[in-house]
């Protein structure tokens, strides 16, 4: 997934919402649309004091571990290959009605073209006939909140979450919602709440990454999340790479909370071999 400007990738998720109760994607989950993140990370560095906070290294454990992915090792030292957890939103087998995608389909053209009033009605008719489906719940979230209407968008988001408790989109389009109007409690739980529908979402944790860091002052526990995302994306960005080396600076944590190797076996000269400090190696992930 390349790192670009979040700024463009709002209109890429809005495209992509899903619009039905649980089926195949019609594309990714939208990431996070704010302004770009390594903007972002440049501003937050000079904007953090060294008295900035003070989360242990135990609490960091305490509290995200379980959300976390983990590098296994077989007995000899050698890594397994992760199998991610496969998106439940995505596995729920439910037959779509033809006309129901038709609508969709040209519903999601007018909003795609600007025409949301347009849109919105043409969502809004598919909720009255087919109430089993979640996803035109989620795009009127998306117009509403493009007009600015965030009483109805948040309603619209959380009506979704009700139709399908899985929908994931639904639950990412929330937290955005909520960070962009600074409730970043709601956010925080909205975030937390897909972690716990789906624990390897790689946008889950990068958008709880970036309140945490950006928005939280909390750099001890956005990193581990950071690099949840680089493990899950298979090391594939160097600009997240160059993100949590910086954001390690500030930490001052440098053991990995993904990667952490066996203790090599203690050597015929008597010493012990350790690895402990080891950093993740996720572009060795198959």
């Amino acid at each position: 997934m390349a790192m670009v400007s979040i700024n463009t990738l709002r209109p890429i998720g809005i495209a992509c919402i899903v619009f039905m109760s649980g089926c195949a994607s019609m594309g990714q989950l939208p990431v996070t649309d704010s302004a770009s993140a390594p903007e972002q990370q440049k501003s937050s560095t000079s904007a953090v004091n060294n008295e900035a906070s003070a989360v242990s290294k135990l609490d960091v454990d305490r509290n995200q571990s379980g959300f976390l992915p983990h590098q296994e090792y077989t007995p000899e030292g050698n890594k397994i290959t992760y199998q991610p957890s496969p998106n439940p939103y995505l596995k729920q087998n439910i037959q779509i009605p033809e006309a129901a995608r038709k609508a969709f389909q040209e519903a999601d053209r007018k909003m795609q073209k600007g025409e949301y009033r347009n849109a919105r009605i043409a969502f809004r008719a598919i909720t009255r006939e087919f109430p089993s489906l979640s996803g035109p719940w989620v795009k009127l979230g998306l117009i509403a909140d493009i007009r600015e209407d965030k009483a109805k968008a948040e309603k619209a988001f959380k009506k979704a979450i009700e139709i399908n408790p899985l929908n994931i989109n639904a639950y990412i389009s929330l937290a955005l919602h909520q960070r962009r109007k600074g409730d970043f409690d709601g956010a925080h739980d909205s975030y937390m709440a897909v972690l716990n529908v789906w624990k390897d979402c790689p946008d889950a944790h990068l958008n709880l990454a970036i309140l945490y860091d950006l928005y939280l002052n909390k750099p001890e526990l956005a990193q581990p999340h950071y690099e949840a995302y680089d493990f899950l994306i298979g090391g594939k960005s160097q600009e997240v790479k160059d993100w949590l080396a910086e954001i390690r600076r500030r930490t001052g944590i440098e053991k990995s909370f993904i990667d952490n190797p066996p203790q090599r076996p203690v050597a015929e000269s008597g010493g012990v071999s350790s690895e402990t400090e080891a950093k993740p190696e996720t572009e060795e992930k198959g």
